[in-house]
Formats: structure tokens, sequence, C-alpha cells
């Protein structure tokens, strides 16, 4: 019998995990396709999720209140355990002051930000 697990994260622990990495992949819809791009971001002071982009590239065709989500997580492959957090939210240009590093060199004519609107996320356990 297993004792695996799935435990609920609170909006606090979610936004705690977002800030603690730099690389998420952001997921929208694209003509009939969804499309999911890795993106490296930064959190701006008052929670929006910033990254840099070429505007010529499909990421820069989101600017103007696109929806779309958020993903990242870590897994423990070895332990067989790990979280996963989901944000969504309007995506629109971004004119603050945070500075991400894009994840292209070069794709950095456009500010991104992400305003989400909603966090959850799980911590996740097979256990024994």
């Amino acid at each position: 019998m297993s004792t695996g697990y799935t435990e609920p994260l609170e909006p606090e622990e979610c936004r705690r995990l977002l800030a603690s990495r730099r690389v998420a992949r952001v997921a929208f819809v694209h003509g009939a396709d969804v499309v999911v791009l890795p993106v490296s971001y930064v959190l701006d002071a008052d929670g929006v999720l910033v990254f840099s982009t070429s505007s010529r590239g499909l990421l820069g065709r989101l600017v103007g209140g696109a929806r779309v989500s958020v993903q990242l997580d870590d897994v423990e492959e070895d332990l067989q355990n790990g979280w996963s957090v989901l944000g969504v939210g309007r995506a629109d240009r971004y004119q603050g002051p945070a500075v991400p590093t894009p994840w292209v060199p070069g794709h950095d004519d456009l500010a991104i930000g992400i305003t989400l609107e909603t966090l959850t996320g799980c911590a996740v356990s097979v256990g024994e």
C-alpha cells in the first residue's frame, strides 16, 4: 500500500516558490495550438512576473492582455517527490523597474509582465 500524498500549497507558499526560481514555462493559445515556452523571469515588488523577449516573436504577441498560464516545478526523482505551481493571468507590456535577463540573448527589446490572477500549487510524494 502506498503512503504517497498530494498536498495543496497555500498561495503565499506558491509565491515564495515562484520567487525562489528564475525559469518557468508560459502557456498560451496561438491560432489553433497551445504553445508552451520557457522564459527566464523576475518578480517585481507587486508580484508581477516579468520577462524579456523579442517584439517579433511569438511571446511578443502576448502584449495586450492575452490570457496565459505560468508553470514551474521542482522534482527530486530519486526521492520521488516535488512540487508544482500554476499561475493564471494576463500579459501586457511591462514598464516597471524590474529588469529580467532574456532566455535568448538579444531577445530583450520587449518586457512583458504577467499579472497573476490565480496562483495554486501542490506538493507530491509517491511514498513507499
